[in-house]
């Protein structure tokens, strides 16, 4: 049996002859329609293990930091107050080695400075922008503190 004879008692007919048609097959929402072609993730986890290898490639050796610049990041660090926002940069060790890692930039609000424990905590707007976390920075890691 061909397409044809099976499909034979639609395939000519009209959208407007049925005029209860709308009443049993309600029109789809554009944005019901849209989720319908949204992308799925076929290789599950697949994204995040090369981010995490690529990441790998990117890592760099810690860097020392000169007297000078040393200096002038005790100066910034003693004017930070609670409450304030900062924006610095400062690196994070991977996983195990602290000799490699990742230079990042944190923007947020000072929640703490502890000259004890010599630990800066920084309130910052979570990478997928869902809440808040309290980031733990050792003055060791700072490498500059841009806005103060």
């Amino acid at each position: 049996m061909s397409a044809e004879e099976r499909y034979s008692d639609i395939i000519d007919k009209s959208w407007d002859s049925d005029p209860d048609f709308f009443i049993r097959h309600p029109r789809m929402s554009l944005e019901d329609r849209a989720k319908i072609f949204a992308p799925f993730a076929a290789l599950r986890g697949h994204g995040d293990r090369l981010q995490e290898e690529t990441g790998k490639l990117l890592r760099i050796p810690r860097v020392e930091l000169s007297e000078e610049e040393t200096e002038l990041l005790s100066d910034r660090l003693s004017r930070i107050q609670k409450g304030m926002d900062i924006t610095l940069t400062y690196f994070e060790p991977d996983h195990g080695e602290e000799d490699m890692g990742y230079y990042l930039e944190l923007s947020g609000i000072v929640r703490g400075v502890d000259s004890v424990s010599r630990v800066l905590r920084i309130e910052a707007e979570d990478t997928d922008g869902k809440g808040v976390l309290i980031r733990t920075i050792r003055f060791a890691d700072l490498m500059a503190i841009d806005r103060v």
